[in-house]
């Protein structure tokens, strides 16, 4: 059951519930809210999360508005907001209504993950610093796993790129080579050829069938270059 110390999460999402419907009821009906309106919805938004966080009772709900200022910072600006006073200059001036739906959204599947624990709550309150730090390190990830995906094309393009040198180089040998009438040839010689076309590598089975080796000469080399 979940404890009175963390039953804020139930609040919340209650309240964000509510707030969506409202939103959505708005955009369905092509209600548009003038620019007034939408700063006192986001900035009464942002006065209700804290209230119900009450992020001075403890450093769990201190940590968990962190969170949720992390996400409200798409519509908010954050270092302009008071809770205890309207002011139009901490609503963002490119917020519309529907991006502040899709904000409110956001934060309400991210109370309900906070909630269920399937996102585990950060050791340490989040700042705009951590923000920009995992940022960073994420970007950093992305892009070494970005590295290793190109160098493993490459490693393998190389790897059929000799493949086929090597092909090449033993077809043309054997096209030159002087062969005996009466030597013993095997019935089936079985090649593996990697053609690379741009991006594309497809591989082709060709099978030649010689019925003696006398006749070796007298095949097309086309067929094998």
């Amino acid at each position: 059951a979940m404890s009175k110390k963390s039953s804020y999460f139930d609040d919340l999402i209650k309240e964000l519930t509510a707030k969506i419907e409202q939103l959505e009821s708005g955009i369905k009906s092509n209600l548009t809210p003038t620019r007034r309106e939408l700063e006192q919805f986001v900035w009464k938004t942002g006065r209700v999360v804290r209230l119900l966080i009450k992020p001075e009772t403890d450093e769990a709900r201190k940590i968990f508005w962190s969170e949720t200022k992390g996400i409200l910072k798409d519509v908010m600006v954050v270092e302009k907001f008071n809770p205890g006073s309207f002011t139009s200059s901490c609503v963002r001036e490119d917020v519309l209504e529907k991006g502040l739906l899709l904000t409110l959204t956001k934060l309400l599947k991210y109370t309900e993950s906070r909630k269920r624990g399937s996102i585990a709550a950060p050791n340490e309150v989040q700042t705009m610093e951590t923000a920009a730090k995992k940022a960073k390190l994420k970007e950093e990830k992305e892009q070494t796993e970005k590295e290793v995906e190109e160098n493993k094309k490459k490693y393998e393009y190389a790897g059929l790129a000799e493949k086929w040198s090597k092909l090449a180089d033993f077809a043309e040998k054997w096209d030159e080579v002087d062969t005996d009438p009466d030597e013993p040839c095997p019935d089936k010689s079985s090649m593996e050829i990697a053609h690379t076309v741009g991006n594309v590598v497809s591989a082709m089975r060709i099978e030649l069938r010689l019925p003696n080796c006398a006749q070796w000469e007298h095949v097309p080399t086309g067929i094998i270059r």
